[in-house]
């Protein structure tokens, strides 16, 4: 018979080594932090998955939430990304993270801007109407207690600067979703603080960036930009602070970048302006992005209340020193009841342009106006309805949605009927489909959404959504709840 052969040192060493490289990333796994690597992200890592559910069934998705666990935890996960992320982006001259646009002159866009660049516009008419009862809605409630509110859409970088896209991308000859909100909400009684015209304006007249190249946000001179055109719309002193002296620093750490090169550190640039700070933070302040701030300064005049995003972040160390006192939230359903709480002189709603459509699906938090009874006719066919509540605060957040077919009313309202003494109260409710609280993927043209304060609310009624079109009003169907 033949000798096997027996391999060589050379094959064992060779063996060994491509065994050690694949196991390397579970090897190192106690050594890397999975809270750095989601922070740098910009998500959140999924968590381990247990093997029985939380009423002790069997986990039968174990292994496939194990594998996508494993996927987000091994080690030198942010090592391997940024070394496929450099090899995309310079032998391919692409991007490696889908979320992420790698353009001209080392550019970095945020690809969800790119329909508000080409023009693809997703809103209908129908939207459109929608949007313009919600913003009027909320600025007559803001009137109603003696405060004037602004509406300020914070530009996408690509509608500023869409010269440093890549070449493939056409620039847009269409409108889009932010043109054709403009273009309804004139003749409304909704104040709008054009920011994208001030930006655009002040980029073509100035070759100094008003945004970060390798972030999603505009830098301390756009902001500075942003800051003086609300002043200016509010029509309030702006105190002059666009005129003080500003230094570049390069100690900004882009959140594009960090999804691209999570492993390796490069600051980008930032404008900083010489302005002493005089006001403070009120109560327990973490960062930027705390979900509620509220600040005092003594050398500021009158009061603010700002809903704001991400983009609201350069803006509360201006508005903060402008304002004797400021509250900022960053919260969905914009807390407008908050007026109800203290005297403000000036609401802001900043709202980032490729995030409009959260007017569709997120509610205000206000009390939904009350009206006069509404004369109905019956629908002989209607879809069926759906209607789910929740506490919120002390309030009860109602909401759902109706029969497809008269998406395109003009107002809903919501009546609420006393099953006890048979009292009836009608409100306006919002058009906004809440998907998100439904467990629904995608938003739809036939939501309504109110909130009640709970205290005015029967133990059980009996809520009827009511369409309005044009000359009649439609009885689109009933369904009976117990709210407390």
């Amino acid at each position: 018979m033949m000798k096997r052969k027996q391999p060589s040192i050379g094959a064992l060493c060779y063996i060994l080594t491509v065994c050690g490289l694949l196991a390397l990333p579970t090897i190192t796994m106690p050594f890397w932090t999975s809270k750095t690597a989601a922070s740098s992200e910009n998500r959140v890592l999924t968590a381990l998955p247990s093997i029985r559910n939380e009423d002790g069934s069997i986990n039968y998705q174990y292994a496939n939430q194990l594998g996508n666990w494993y996927g987000d935890h091994f080690g030198l996960r942010s090592a391997f990304v940024t070394a496929y992320g450099a090899i995309t982006k310079h032998l391919l001259g692409t991007s490696a993270e889908q979320d992420v646009i790698c353009g001209k002159e080392n550019w970095l866009y945020y690809t969800e801007t790119l329909d508000d660049t080409i023009g693809n516009a997703s809103f209908s008419e129908t939207d459109l109407r929608h949007l313009i009862t919600t913003l009027s809605l909320m600025s007559e409630y803001a009137a109603a207690h003696d405060t004037k509110m602004l509406f300020a859409v914070a530009p996408n970088k690509a509608s500023i600067y869409p010269q440093y896209l890549p070449s493939r991308y056409l620039s847009r000859e269409s409108q889009n979703n932010l043109d054709l909100l403009y273009s309804v909400l004139n003749g409304t009684n909704v104040t709008v603080c054009d920011l994208r015209s001030a930006l655009t304006k002040q980029a073509a007249a100035d070759p100094a960036l008003l945004y970060h190249k390798l972030d999603t946000h505009w830098n301390g001179y756009g902001a500075m930009i942003g800051y003086t055109a609300l002043m200016q719309a509010a029509g309030l002193d702006d105190y002059a602070f666009s005129q003080k002296p500003c230094s570049a620093v390069q100690n900004f750490e882009g959140d594009l970048w960090q999804m691209l090169s999570p492993s390796v550190m490069q600051k980008d640039w930032n404008i900083v302006y010489d302005i002493p700070q005089t006001y403070s933070y009120l109560g327990r302040y973490r960062d930027p992005d705390d979900l509620m701030i509220n600040t005092a300064c003594q050398q500021g005049e009158g009061s603010l209340l700002m809903f704001r995003d991400s983009f609201g972040r350069a803006l509360i160390p201006l508005l903060s020193q402008r304002f004797a006192a400021c509250t900022y939230t960053r919260d969905s359903h914009v807390p407008l009841y908050l007026l109800e709480q203290n005297q403000t002189d000036l609401v802001i709603y900043e709202l980032v342009e490729r995030n409009l459509n959260h007017l569709l699906e997120y509610t205000p938090h206000m009390p939904a106006p009350q009206v006069e009874p509404i004369e109905t006719q019956a629908v002989s066919d209607p879809k069926p309805l759906r209607l789910e509540s929740r506490t919120d605060g002390n309030d009860v957040h109602l909401y759902g949605y109706y029969d497809p077919a008269f998406s395109d009313c003009n107002a809903i309202y919501c009546s609420v009927t006393d099953m006890q003494n048979g009292t009836q109260k009608y409100y306006q409710a919002f058009p906004c489909f809440e998907a998100e609280l439904l467990g629904m993927e995608s938003c739809k043209t036939n939501g309504f959404s109110m909130y009640l304060p709970a205290a005015d609310l029967p133990k059980e009624a009996k809520i009827t959504v009511i369409a309005q079109q044009t000359e009649q009003a439609y009885d689109l169907g009933s369904q009976i709840i117990a709210l407390s």
